[in-house]
């Protein structure tokens, strides 16, 4: 069936700054929210806990993209707990980490270099507890629509070669290499970059009982901040 494109529109423009978003399989539902505040603290914990159990970060790792990123996570209803998180990190051009760290074709880095400050970021940190897989494609879209209503087209990202393909084909995101691969933060990983409204709606064929579930529904709170805490 045919998407109708006003309503890939619409998704890259909800506004994800306050609002909490639903998604549910089976017993699972989880929220997808901007983490501000304590929750801010705790995907960050969340983020440093799962790259030092599967070795993309030593224990002493100071992380020079914390202060300079928004954080986005899943929180699991029935647990009361934060079960994944991603970031955008949101710096000038030469200082993202796809951007600073890998060799990138030369074309590709004349391309970037033409962005308009604001119309781009860096997501990154992208992470969850065990047993819960569903959350991936919630979190990425989260953070793209939040980062089209902010303006924003483009994305750049380093991606583990192992979840390429998968993150190619089963997400259907149209990754765009744009580099060379190297070893950081513990595997190989592969400079890439994505167009915002073209992963949504990708992510709309490949995925639309995330987005579908992602809209905001009327009355849903304003303020929003801790999940589980009344409004």
């Amino acid at each position: 069936m045919a998407l109708d494109r006003s309503t890939v529109q619409r998704a890259t423009h909800w506004n994800f700054n306050r609002e909490s978003n639903h998604m549910g399989r089976d017993t699972a539902v989880y929220r997808f929210i901007q983490a501000e505040g304590e929750l801010r603290r705790r995907a960050i914990a969340l983020h440093r806990q799962r790259y030092m159990e599967v070795g993309f970060m030593p224990s002493d790792f100071q992380d020079p993209y914390e202060k300079g990123s928004r954080y986005f996570v899943a929180w699991h209803e029935e647990t009361q707990q934060a079960v994944g998180v991603c970031r955008l990190v949101l710096q000038e051009l030469r200082t993202l980490p796809t951007y600073h760290h890998f060799e990138l074709f030369e074309h590709e880095r004349r391309g970037l270099e033409q962005w308009k400050p604001g119309t781009y970021a860096e997501l990154g940190a992208l992470t969850k507890l065990p047993h819960h897989a569903d959350v991936t494609p919630g979190l990425i879209a989260t953070a793209l629509a939040h980062a089209s209503a902010q303006g924003m087209s483009h994305v750049l990202c380093c991606i583990d070669q192992r979840l390429f393909q998968s993150v190619r084909a089963h997400l259907g995101i149209p990754l765009q290499v744009i580099g060379r691969e190297r070893l950081f933060y513990g595997s190989l990983k592969i400079p890439c970059v994505v167009h915002i409204s073209d992963t949504l709606e990708q992510l709309w064929v490949h995925k639309p009982q995330v987005l579908q579930r992602l809209a905001p529904q009327p009355g849903a709170p304003g303020d929003v901040a801790l999940p589980g805490r009344a409004a």
